[in-house]
């Protein structure tokens, strides 16, 4: 009869088993878990109303059940956002949490200026002068289609980015201005007002480096008021008073 008695047991406890996890699955199912609070974190230039008018769609779905991969889409229209990651506070809050697309530039227009990260996405437009001060460029010829969270095409931008990617990062806040030329010449125009010519390259680093040393020597510092240009393009520094 022992086994038997042991059988049993086990029907038991399958049972059990069987009942617990459909309990579980209905509570995790129930209203109990119905989103009622969503929280943005990690917001510098996103108005947060905007990322709840998209994240408003989840307001009484399961937390545990609703779409992420729709919503996460959903939030990136907005062309500032790069990246979008959940977080869930049980049991009835979403945590959305943002990473930012940064500007790194600006383009001059002529319905004012166009904000660029460092990839070539077209952040936003603007009528005035930002707070956020950042590097000009001149020289770059949009298409009249180009928007708000499209990556822009253009040779002479991907250029002028590069060399922006490879400055030291106490020379950004120097430099006014990047204009190229049509062959992909560049020439910064330092905060100062001094014209810095730097010729084409695909690696900027030395030359770069090289000019932030020299701003920053006290030989060069006693007479820079006097300095109209600094020429890299020869096989020696050139500077121009």
């Amino acid at each position: 009869m022992q086994p038997k008695k042991v059988n049993a047991s086990i029907l038991y406890l399958v049972i059990l088993f069987i009942l617990v996890s459909m309990g579980m699955v209905f509570f995790l199912h129930s209203g109990f878990f119905a989103i009622q609070e969503i929280k943005v974190n990690g917001l510098s230039n996103i108005p947060e109303a905007e990322i709840q008018k998209f994240a408003g769609q989840v307001q009484g779905q399961n937390i545990f059940l609703f779409e992420k991969s729709v919503l996460s889409r959903r939030i990136k229209l907005q062309p500032l956002v790069l990246e979008v990651s959940f977080q869930r506070k049980l049991p009835r809050t979403l945590i959305i949490q943002i990473s930012e697309r940064t500007p790194a530039a600006l383009i001059l227009v002529s319905k004012g200026l166009i904000e660029v990260d460092s990839e070539g996405v077209f952040l936003r437009r603007l009528e005035s002068w930002p707070s956020k001060d950042n590097p000009v460029i001149g020289g770059i010829e949009l298409p009249e289609s180009a928007g708000p969270g499209q990556n822009i095409s253009n040779p002479a931008l991907t250029s002028t980015l590069l060399l922006l990617s490879q400055a030291p990062s106490d020379l950004l806040p120097l430099i006014g201005e990047v204009h190229i030329n049509t062959i992909e010449q560049i020439t910064l125009y330092l905060t100062s007002g001094v014209e810095v010519r730097l010729g084409k390259a695909d690696d900027w680093q030395a030359k770069l480096a090289a000019l932030f040393q020299l701003i920053n020597d006290e030989s060069y510092q006693s007479f820079q008021q006097g300095v109209r240009y600094i020429d890299y393009t020869a096989a020696k520094l050139v500077i121009g008073r």
